[in-house]
């Protein structure tokens, strides 16, 4: 028998290619074959195998097949294969494959290796070139790698049409623009068929009617307050105009509901609907008819396992928590027992505690503030506070483009009728008035916090005593160092170590 030549080129998908000569017969064929077919006879032997230290699964199959793979824009023309079970002995297996056909020397073969699965699907394949040159007799192909196929990822579920009935909506984006403003855009999709919300300048509502995954809206009714805020009427605008007719419901990216209108105009909603509060974390802002102490506000942590704990304002108390929904057990609170000196800790803390006792009612509000009803119908309110590490920094240039005008004193209020302004211009100068005075000096910023200069001032007597205690607390506020933070309904929150804190707002 001749000598054989048989050459590997890696990294090429799995053509066998060149020519197939006549080849001198090595068995006896039949005798139907004129000469020109009995030399044109072939077969090819060889072991397969494949580099993982792993077995095939039981019922896996190896099979080896040659295939007509001239004609590159169709499909492969089957030749002759061989097969056999992996269940006895595994890999490395032998093959003899017998093409009983003559093959065209103006074609290209290609040999190929594979393992199936019982189910069919493939587990292992070659991905070498094997290419003949100047085969006259049988044909040793050697050792055929086949590497693993990665299986193909399972499909991604298509996401549920959301039903909005029964749930109100803070509206983040209209017409893929985000939605910016001193109050949040907000819809309320009520379970009576009723609509309303806030358009950005004025309260809407109206009637809904929701079925397979589309709303059908009657004419919404809106009051008449004039925009002041140009960009606020436009999202207002284009709101009303998108909630007209047929709107589409569809899900959005994180949980996101997408309503699209007649208009085409997208609009993005972001349930406030309360999720598990496990691992966040509250700061107290308000509390029914009971003054918050700046500087000593209540603090309450959610832990993973069903604990709470945090601050009175002046005491740690601990405890443990039960979360279904928007109804919310509270168990087994207690609490350290140091005096509390400072004036309204002790009302706050009383207050506070009632709360934290047996069953309440928990909701986020427009806001994404955390709201918690207590039995006894009294309430707290409390801002999120960001995870440890969590970045937090806004943009300094906020600060600017105008006055902010004092809304509240170390969460004491203001006398009325009275105006407190501070003003930031981008070259650093900071100017304002006390209600009685002007200041004026320089400040830094990052994006957490403000270091004010040292702030020169007028010299003008306050009329009233209140007047200048007031203008005592907004001045001594006013130095060095001071965290800030634009707040979610728009607020400029200015605080300091000491209980100082000024909410100012355009």
């Amino acid at each position: 028998m001749a000598n054989i030549k048989f050459h590997k080129g890696l990294l090429v998908p799995l053509f066998l290619m060149g020519a197939v000569p006549i080849l001198s017969a090595c068995q006896t064929p039949p005798s139907t074959l004129s000469p020109t077919e009995e030399a044109a006879l072939l077969t090819i032997s060889g072991s397969a195998t494949y580099r993982e230290r792993i077995a095939a699964p039981q019922g896996a199959t190896l099979t080896v097949e040659l295939s007509d793979t001239s004609r590159a824009d169709a499909p492969a023309i089957p030749v002759a294969d061989w097969s056999a079970s992996l269940d006895q002995g595994g890999v490395p297996k032998n093959f003899t494959l017998e093409v009983n056909e003559p093959l065209d020397p103006r074609f290209t073969y290609t040999l190929r290796a594979t393992i199936t699965g019982p189910d069919g699907d493939l587990l292992w394949t070659t991905d070498t070139v094997h290419q003949l040159m100047a085969v006259t007799g049988d044909l040793e192909a050697g050792e055929l790698v086949m590497v693993m196929v990665q299986p193909a990822p399972e499909p991604e579920p298509e996401p549920e049409t959301p039903e909005v009935t029964g749930n109100e909506y803070r509206v983040s984006a209209i017409g893929g623009d985000a939605v910016t403003g001193s109050r949040p855009v907000t819809i309320n999709f009520m379970e009576d068929g009723r609509v309303n919300g806030f358009g950005g300048c004025n309260s809407f509502g109206g009637s809904f009617k929701e079925s397979n995954g589309k709303l059908t809206f009657g004419d919404l009714i809106s009051t008449m307050m004039a925009c002041l805020d140009v960009p606020a009427g436009a999202q207002e605008s284009a709101l009303y105009e998108t909630l007209r007719g047929t709107v589409t419901v569809a899900p959005g990216a994180d949980g996101k509901v997408i309503l699209t209108g007649e208009n085409d105009t997208k609009i993005e909603l972001v349930s406030t609907a309360l999720k598990p509060l496990a691992g966040t974390s509250w700061l107290v802002e308000t509390m029914g008819g009971t003054a918050i102490v700046a500087g000593s506000e209540p603090q309450i942590n959610f832990d993973a396992d069903g604990k709470i704990n945090g601050t009175t304002g002046c005491n740690q108390f601990f405890g443990g928590y039960a979360q279904n929904g928007a109804a919310i057990a509270f168990t087994g609170v207690g609490m350290t027992k140091m005096a509390c000196m400072s004036d309204g800790v002790m009302e706050q803390e009383t207050a506070f505690g009632a709360i934290l006792s047996g069953n309440t009612q928990a909701k986020i509000d427009s806001l994404g503030n955390l709201v918690i009803r207590g039995e006894d119908g009294i309430s707290f309110t409390a801002r999120p506070l960001p995870a440890e590490g969590e970045a937090t920094e806004g943009d300094p240039a906020v600060l600017g483009g105008g006055a902010w005008q004092v809304e509240d004193l170390n969460r004491a209020g203001i006398i009325d009728n009275t105006v407190l302004t501070l003003t930031f211009t981008e070259d650093g100068k900071v100017s304002g008035s006390t209600g009685c005075n002007s200041l004026s000096g320089t400040y830094t910023s990052t994006g957490t916090t403000l270091t004010f200069s040292p702030l020169m001032m007028t010299r003008r007597a306050c009329v009233a005593p209140a007047l200048n205690n007031q203008e005592s607390k907004f001045t001594t506020a006013l130095q060095g160092e001071m965290a800030w933070r634009i707040t979610a309904d728009g607020a400029l929150e200015l605080t300091r170590e000491g209980g100082h804190r000024i909410l100012l707002r355009r």
